[in-house]
């Protein structure tokens, strides 16, 4: 090898190098980025249950103080009692509602007792009732019981992608599947509306905002899973989830 190769190949294989050590770089970062944006978006939902805890229950809570103090000066008058009695008692079904709230919020009972499938029928049911949105829900779990960490976090991400089209797809009509094979746990979402390509994901997980994808990103990744994003010109968006099976079974 001539001197001048020599000096060419030495040159090539140093922009190579430092090429390289960039794209490295660059994937620890992004990683980061997807890490601390999930454990940003925790810290969020524990603040806003600290928040209702305090501000909704530590309220409820101060209503029957006020009314067993109020029953107690009224001994002597069944009428007001009586009254009194009836305002505590729908205080404390109102108490209760919320704190069954704030528990699901954190870990649906469902979940545990009955698994994904059950619960998810449930959430369906209940974001229907709202009126907001109709989904058409599909499943070949048939009582199928994965980990339960595997399960919260399916939850939580079916949840936050739930979220993510209420807000911003325009639609109101969703067709959701989780369908197991041999191989993976597949989630669909597919309607008609506004929606994004794997490219348009890509940049807003690069950015600041963004935080509730990055948040599914990290779950998926956690049970080397994947998520393809696709979007036609008319407006058809589908968002495919995949995890292995021996990543999340029992």
């Amino acid at each position: 090898m001539s001197g001048a190769c020599y000096l060419l190949y030495r040159a090539f294989k140093h922009r190579l190098e430092r090429e390289q050590l960039a794209l490295r770089t660059a994937e620890i970062n992004f990683e980061r980025q997807i890490n601390e944006a999930t454990i940003q978006a925790e810290q969020q939902e524990r603040a806003q249950i600290a928040m209702d805890l305090h501000d909704e229950i530590g309220a409820l809570v101060t209503v029957l103080k006020i009314n067993i103090l109020n029953a107690q000066n009224r001994l002597d008058q069944p009428e007001r009692l009586f009254g009194l009695l009836n305002e505590t008692s729908e205080v404390i079904e109102k108490t209760a509602d919320t704190i069954r709230r704030i528990s699901n919020r954190i870990s649906p009972p469902t979940l545990v007792k009955m698994g994904l499938d059950t619960t998810l029928i449930e959430l369906v049911k209940t974001i229907q009732a709202t009126g907001k949105m109709t989904i058409n829900y599909q499943s070949n779990l048939n009582g199928i019981r994965y980990r339960l960490d595997a399960e919260l976090n399916m939850y939580r991400i079916i949840i936050e992608m739930l979220n993510n089209v209420l807000k911003h797809s325009h639609t109101d009509r969703l067709d959701l599947e989780v369908m197991r094979s041999n191989e993976n746990l597949k989630i669909t979402f597919q309607y008609v509306g506004l929606g994004l390509n794997n490219t348009q994901v890509q940049l807003l997980l690069r950015q600041e905002k963004g935080s509730g994808l990055k948040s599914i990103q990290s779950r998926i990744n956690h049970f080397k899973g994947s998520i393809n994003y696709q979007v036609d010109q008319k407006g058809k968006a589908e968002i495919l989830i995949k995890i292995p099976n021996d990543e999340i079974r029992n």
